[in-house]
């Protein structure tokens, strides 16, 4: 029986989002093919790593004592580490660079990739000089320089970290009077020096993801798009991704062509491949009638029940245990 240690949390804003993943990935997870265990890292980068029989609730499990250079070596023990982990650490290469120098096997994109695709703004670069996707005019400031920044230009602008995910101080700023109220936030998750993006505000547009499906054979599984309509924002932010019914997700995504669902999907293989992502990924995008506008692309998808990735392979007859299976047996 392969054993598999489920690697979550870690220092990172998502931290939370991490654990939610792995909850979900261990109720589904197919225990009489995997033996499998759990390595929590804390936020302070202390692990516990334990052996699970049958799901359990993490969120009830006491902060561990192993330090994370310590629990690196006890993770040569497994035949694969499957990554929960989202976010800063977790996806932008950092984790994957230990694990590498370990020789650990592990789920998802190399570090390399995950470098360049935490890096929005210089990742969309490439996807725009390399393929008929529209990007968003951007504009790329340090933090300490962004309210300066933002007096002098026309509004509504869109405002978004350079490397972060879940849409974690992301806002539609229409006007200043709030403005330093989400600098505080910024500033609970960034440093002075960290890269904000300020984007041209899209309207009338759709919101679309869509992910593909890597086999070890470097052959691929394509996924369809979802149409993504949020019900208690005004864009598909934190609280419209991960509040219960906070947002419409249509598959197929009937806001859009059959030719536009078409082409997104054979576009976001093309994008995986230009930017070197293995196993699986999600790119995200806005559709303003024939325009189709590249956003990012993620190569940790989150794989909470209410996650984009596990509903577009269920669409294509892919469950959720299948889909857990597909990235232990891939990897």
């Amino acid at each position: 029986m392969k054993k598999v240690v489920i690697i979550c949390g870690g220092p990172s804003s998502e931290y939370d989002i991490s654990l939610l993943s792995t909850q979900s990935i261990i109720d589904n997870i197919d225990f009489t093919k995997y033996s499998i265990s759990v390595c929590l890292i804390s936020q302070n980068r202390k692990c516990i790593i334990k052996e699970i029989p049958q799901s359990e609730k993490i969120s009830n499990w006491k902060e561990g004592n192993i330090p994370f250079t310590e629990a690196l070596g006890k993770l040569k023990n497994y035949d694969v580490a499957l990554l929960g982990t989202h976010g800063q650490f977790g996806e932008d290469g950092v984790l994957q660079t230990y694990l590498e120098d370990e020789k650990i096997v592990y789920t998802g994109s190399d570090s390399y990739s995950s470098r360049l695709c935490m890096d929005k703004y210089r990742s969309s670069i490439l996807v725009k000089s390399s393929t008929n996707f529209s990007i968003p005019e951007t504009k790329i400031v340090r933090l300490r320089n962004l309210k300066k920044e933002l007096s002098k230009l026309p509004l509504p602008v869109f405002i978004k970290p350079n490397r972060n995910g879940s849409s974690i101080c992301s806002y539609v700023l229409r006007d200043l009077s709030g403005l330093d109220s989400i600098l505080k936030n910024f500033y609970a998750h960034h440093t002075d020096e960290d890269e904000i993006l300020i984007q041209e505000y899209i309207k009338d547009m759709v919101e679309v993801s869509c992910g593909c499906l890597e086999k070890k054979d470097h052959a691929f599984i394509s996924l369809p798009p979802i149409e993504i309509v949020p019900k208690v924002s005004e864009f598909f932010d934190y609280k419209a991704k991960y509040t219960k019914n906070g947002s419409l997700e249509r598959i197929p995504a009937i806001g859009i062509s059959k030719e536009q669902r078409e082409k997104i999907s054979k576009l976001t293989i093309d994008i995986h491949k230009l930017l070197g992502c293995r196993l699986y990924s999600r790119s995200d995008y806005l559709v303003v009638e024939d325009n189709i506008y590249y956003l990012e692309t993620n190569t940790l998808p989150g794989m909470t029940n209410m996650s984009l990735i596990p509903q577009e392979a269920y669409a294509v007859g892919i469950n959720f245990k299948d889909l857990i299976s597909f990235c232990i047996e891939n990897s």
